[in-house]
């Protein structure tokens, strides 16, 4: 059964350009402070007590950045538009994944996603997820919107 996301198309295309750029905007100050502080990011991640090796969060706190990096600057730019909101899309997802389990479990931890800026209300858990969810719904709104239609 063919979905009906024709709802879709009765925005305009500044509100799609205004959506991205802004959308961009964090995905390049997340990573931009994540990128200057790989140390705190590490302690962020490991706040989250997941079971996996060192070897592994310390990777994800050097690569992971980098791609919110490039994923802003692909969203702000508009080029690679079909894979860029796919990224966002799941990267979105993973920020709210995170964050729900976290909650779930009651861990009291700074959510990581603008670098270690600790006991700012912005990276409270609960706030996170809020943006998190908001993220998720606008990359999720860009990806609809930029992959090309099938012709049958």
């Amino acid at each position: 059964m063919k979905s009906d996301w024709k709802f879709l198309q009765r925005f305009s295309p500044q509100s799609l350009l205004g959506l991205r750029w802004s959308l961009g905007v964090v995905f390049c100050l997340a990573g931009v402070l994540k990128i200057l502080d790989p140390i705190g990011f590490h302690a962020d991640l490991l706040a989250y007590e997941l079971a996996m090796p060192d070897v592994v969060s310390r990777l994800i706190a050097v690569v992971f950045p980098c791609l919110e990096l490039i994923c802003g600057i692909g969203l702000i730019l508009g080029f690679w538009r079909e894979s860029v909101s796919l990224l966002a899309v799941m990267m979105s997802l993973v920020f709210v994944l995170m964050l729900t389990q976290a909650m779930a479990r009651g861990l009291d931890l700074n959510c990581g996603c603008f670098g270690s800026a600790r006991g700012h209300w912005l990276n409270l858990p609960s706030i996170a997820l809020i943006r998190a969810c908001l993220m998720l719904m606008a990359a999720f709104w860009l990806h609809r919107r930029t992959r090309p239609t099938p012709s049958i």
